[in-house]
């Protein structure tokens, strides 16, 4: 059985539309079915916190700054680490430590 999907509007720059457009009719799907897959990608596909830096809001690194101030090196890596894991493995760790 397929999961749910959710409904929502989007606003696009036009030349953006244009290069969505030009992707899906390239490999055969719907603009939804593209923006779905590149999503589903991003989010998933690529390892570790450098490639987040492009998404990531102008003042994130600040925030991020002032939200690990006092930790140590060790603990930093184990949030580092703690980020990269998918969904399932942060459920499955967190009940391991939760004993």
């Amino acid at each position: 059985m397929a999961s749910p999907s959710y409904r929502f509007a989007l606003r696009l720059p036009e030349a953006l539309r244009a290069r969505i457009v030009e992707a899906s009719v390239r490999y055969r799907r719907s603009m939804n079915a593209e923006i779905v897959a590149r999503l589903a990608h991003s989010l998933e596909g690529l390892p570790g916190w450098t490639s987040e830096a492009g998404v990531a809001p102008a003042f994130f690194p600040q925030l991020e700054r002032a939200l690990l101030h006092g930790l140590s090196a060790e603990e930093e890596a184990l949030i580092e680490l703690f980020r990269n894991l998918s969904a399932d493995q942060r459920a499955a760790l967190m009940t391991l430590l939760k004993g």
